[in-house]
């Protein structure tokens, strides 16, 4: 389970050589979908076992976090990088609201007075 720099992902874009993929993607309405596919082979199976593993165990999406606000810093677009930062918080903090929410007294528990 080898992490990928930028370069050894642009090698394998239009290669044969892949076993698995996960392609996570936004319409322009925000709609998020994906799509997972390998091969069925033994090295299909292992890409895509290693790909959860790397995303739900080795904190992969952190990696990636960390690596696009490194290029941002080089390519001169860390305002880009503080606005999907400062996005990202709010989702959280939606997120971390909705969770929060909560009824005191189920309605069933009220009585007329």
């Amino acid at each position: 389970m080898n992490d990928q720099s930028p370069s050894s992902q642009e090698q394998y874009h239009n290669s044969e050589e892949i076993a698995a993929k996960l392609t996570i993607f936004v319409d322009n309405e925000g709609n998020i979908a994906y799509n997972c596919d390998w091969e069925p082979t033994e090295e299909g199976l292992i890409g895509v076992a290693s790909i959860f593993y790397k995303i739900l165990i080795d904190e992969l999406p952190v990696k990636i976090f960390e690596e696009m606000r490194g290029q941002c810093v080089l390519n001169d677009t860390e305002s880009d990088f503080m606005a999907i930062e400062d996005l990202l918080n709010q989702y959280v903090a939606l997120e971390s609201d909705k969770k929060n929410e909560s009824v005191v007294v189920p309605p069933d528990k009220i009585t007329n007075l």
